[in-house]
């Protein structure tokens, strides 16, 4: 009972770090190197395009007398910015729907959690203000319960 109400905040974002980094459609757009395969938890104003971003979680308890259960919402970002070759929005799309293809599988596996339900929430895709940057935005939500 000693995790009964722990936020497994961190143990979600490792196993969807790690489902993104395994997703082979993401990384052929996203990897800068074998090490660095374009996916993190912050950045700064150097880190080179393209890249995904994985943002803050926020939560909202759904406790029953039984059980504790939070909806977790994870919002992923992607960025894309144009170089010599236009490519539009296209890139980011591509981005996006990798992300959601590998987030959406169900084998998630949390310490002390267990992951019941995941919803897609909301995507989409807008210019940045930073000339020829997009920007895509992909919201998961996961029903998850302490055990």
């Amino acid at each position: 009972m000693t995790n009964y109400y722990a936020l497994p905040y961190f143990e979600l974002q490792k196993v969807i770090f790690q489902k993104l980094t395994a997703c082979e459609a993401l990384t052929s757009i996203t990897r800068k190197d074998d090490e660095d395969l374009g996916v993190y938890d912050a950045v700064d104003e150097n880190t080179p395009y393209p890249y995904v971003t994985i943002s803050e979680p926020y939560s909202s308890p759904a406790d029953t007398k039984t059980s504790n259960i939070e909806t977790i919402t994870f919002t992923i970002h992607a960025w894309w910015k144009d170089n010599d070759d236009y490519s539009g929005k296209r890139k980011v799309y591509e981005m996006l729907s990798a992300c959601q293809m590998a987030l959406m599988a169900r084998n998630y596996m949390i310490p002390g959690a267990r992951v019941l339900d995941i919803t897609r929430r909301e995507s989409r895709v807008i210019d940045d203000n930073s000339p020829g940057v997009k920007h895509g935005i992909l919201t998961i939500q996961y029903k998850v319960q302490n055990i």
